[in-house]
């Protein structure tokens, strides 16, 4: 059987007439489609635009950073806190460039057991009060108290390292941090 196309002015086989009706089996207020579709663009727009940019605490940016010879690297102090004798450092460097970070010999320092030259030995803490620096503590057998065996830093990846340090008196507050190949870090808290 053969339908009128009134648009084609002739016979059409196998098309099916189709109305005003939607497939929902009524008709639609285009209109109001139109306003309920900007509302759920509008709703997504907003979720996602605060997904992409998460409010970062204090806490998350550190005490304290710098950034690396290399272009690309960054360290950040995490924690800097009394305990004892000694204070402990806590620190993170990022590896944000496309060529890895190589640690090899570039961070440890001389009077150390070697323990394959991959520590953070060569950290210091500077305090400009009383003019004194002070360098990463030892265990009797001379080994770092601070991060050992590192591996470079792949590009794009971060790593959490730590040192721990004679305490400087208790009327100093504030010291700065110096990590080889990266600019000091200059009045960062003791906790």
């Amino acid at each position: 059987m053969a339908a009128q196309n009134s648009i084609l002015k002739g016979s059409v086989r196998g098309q099916i007439a189709v109305g005003r009706a939607s497939w929902l089996g009524r008709s639609w207020n285009w209109p109001l489609l139109i306003a309920l579709l900007g509302v759920i663009a509008l709703v997504a727009t907003s979720a996602l635009a605060g997904a992409a940019t998460p409010a970062v605490s204090a806490s998350a940016q550190g005490i304290g950073s710098s950034d690396g010879e290399q272009t690309g690297t960054r360290a950040v102090i995490t924690e800097l806190k009394r305990g004892g004798s000694t204070v402990t450092l806590k620190f993170t460097i990022y590896n944000d460039s496309n060529t890895e970070l190589s640690i090899g010999g570039k961070f440890n320092a001389s009077g150390y057991k070697e323990n394959g030259g991959r520590s953070f030995s060569g950290i210091h803490l500077l305090d400009s009060v009383s003019k004194k620096k002070y360098f990463v503590a030892a265990d009797s057998d001379g080994n770092c108290l601070c991060s050992e065996g590192v591996n470079d830093i792949p590009p794009k990846t971060q790593i959490s390292l730590w040192a721990k340090f004679p305490a400087p008196p208790d009327n100093i507050q504030k010291i700065t941090v110096q990590i080889p190949h990266f600019i000091p870090v200059d009045d960062v808290p003791i906790g």
